[in-house]
């Protein structure tokens, strides 16, 4: 399951009798912190990657894990997505560097019933297990847009990544719902390396910018996110990278983007 943006249009804080049926209130969700991981979906033997690919873990890290088919994400902590990818995607798994993972599952894929149940029987069944390093996401319901708007500062505060709403009568499905919607003070997106400007000052003799180009065709240049590493050894003509922005200008250009990473994997 796939989440879509969250359109604050699709909510009415009250209901009142013109209230349209297709509206929600932010009390119909269960919501949790958006956690910046490789997503890993357990099939009761094996964990994988969300293109299918089997994640090579220490046996000692599945090992708890009950032979039901789960939906999660393996997360180190706020800010350390390098970190956890590194770790989880090497084939020869670095049993020291794994310690620091943690299996934080939302979902039971095969399970018949509603999210909000499906929350509590997971729940049940994941508190059962001993290891810590097996966890339940936490749902929370909440009250109104404001205690929403404070949880999502909060969450911004500690460099996290937004907030997922779940609502709580949404059956498990493929592909993406618009009962699964994910909040964010940003925006990411992908685009192609295109070409590169070099840089003044400080940078002179490296990369200042690169230009690139999105599946829409529009074109523009980033030139801030990168480290020392980044602007010395840039990514090659054509890489797909990672960029974050926050709305668009009236030509289309998204506005005060920002590299984030470089896309060498499906799975990241």
């Amino acid at each position: 399951m796939q989440a879509q943006n969250f359109d604050p249009t699709k909510f009415e804080p009250e209901k009142t009798e013109n209230t349209a049926e297709s509206h929600n209130e932010i009390t119909d969700f269960l919501i949790s912190e958006k956690l910046d991981g490789i997503r890993a979906y357990w099939t009761g033997k094996t964990l994988l990657t969300r293109t299918g690919n089997a994640i090579a873990a220490p046996v000692w890290f599945t090992a708890p894990l009950p032979d039901i088919p789960l939906d999660g994400e393996l997360w180190v902590g706020r800010g350390k997505f390098q970190q956890v990818a590194q770790t989880v995607l090497d084939q020869f798994p670095d049993d020291r560097a794994w310690r620091s993972i943690r299996y934080m599952i939302f979902d039971l894929p095969e399970s018949k019933a509603k999210f909000e149940h499906r929350y509590q029987h997971l729940t049940h069944q994941i508190n059962t297990i001993e290891p810590k390093h097996i966890q339940v996401i936490e749902q929370r319901r909440i009250a109104s847009f404001t205690h929403l708007e404070d949880w999502l500062q909060h969450v911004d505060d500690k460099k996290g990544e937004g907030l997922m709403l779940h609502h709580r009568g949404n059956f498990y499905q493929a592909g993406r719902s618009d009962q699964l919607l994910k909040l964010k003070r940003y925006q990411d997106a992908e685009a192609v390396v295109i070409g590169y400007e070099e840089g003044n000052g400080k940078f002179k003799g490296i990369m200042g910018s690169m230009w690139v180009l999105t599946s829409d065709k529009i074109k523009f240049k980033i030139g801030t996110g990168f480290n020392q590493y980044d602007r010395e050894n840039p990514p090659e003509l054509g890489t797909t990278v990672t960029y974050r922005y926050n709305g668009y200008t009236d030509s289309g250009i998204p506005r005060f983007a920002r590299f984030i990473r470089t896309r060498t994997n499906p799975d990241i």
